[in-house]
């Protein structure tokens, strides 16, 4: 009898312990709200929607991509990716998705928007994950990934930029 009790004492304390450190890894790891902005014009012609989670990595790369496009002749429009479902894609010449991985799948908003997405090319997906590497292969689309670390920035911000002026330069505006 004691041996049982002992066991089940430890295998309690086990799976107490494993909540506490999950519970824990979650808290640490949540995506706040991105708020809201615009940058430039609607009635521009070239038109870029940026859908990010938020977190000082993620905030501080859309800004910088912001305040570069800002000098460009292009209207920017950044939201929360919980805001996709009333995203209409055919409005914009590009969309940039900034999302970091939930469970080792894609955000729940952002695989509804591409589910439902009819051009996959002028969409940038950039996916984080704690190693920096995972990437969904359910989609036919070239996924830019990373670690949300202060130093990849540059690198992400730069590679983002570079697509971004492939796409809108493809759209002749």
């Amino acid at each position: 009898m004691k041996v049982i009790k002992i066991s089940l004492i430890t295998i309690g304390a086990v799976v107490l312990l494993f909540i506490i450190v999950s519970g824990v890894y979650l808290l640490i790891n949540i995506q706040g709200e991105v708020e809201s902005f615009e940058v430039n014009s609607p009635e521009m012609a070239q038109k870029v929607l940026i859908a990010s989670q938020g977190s000082d990595f993620k905030n501080a790369l859309v800004e910088s991509i912001a305040v570069y496009m800002a000098k460009k002749p292009v209207y920017i429009k950044v939201l929360d990716v919980t805001a996709l479902d009333d995203v209409n894609e055919g409005e914009w010449n590009a969309v940039v998705l900034i999302h970091t991985t939930e469970g080792r799948r894609l955000q729940r908003n952002v695989k509804e928007y591409l589910d439902r997405a009819e051009d996959l090319n002028k969409i940038i997906l950039l996916t984080t994950s704690g190693s920096g590497k995972w990437k969904t292969e359910d989609y036919d689309i070239d996924v830019i990934t990373s670690a949300s670390k202060k130093e990849k920035l540059p690198l992400l911000i730069s590679e983002i930029l570079t697509r971004l002026g492939l796409i809108l330069k493809k759209e002749n505006l």
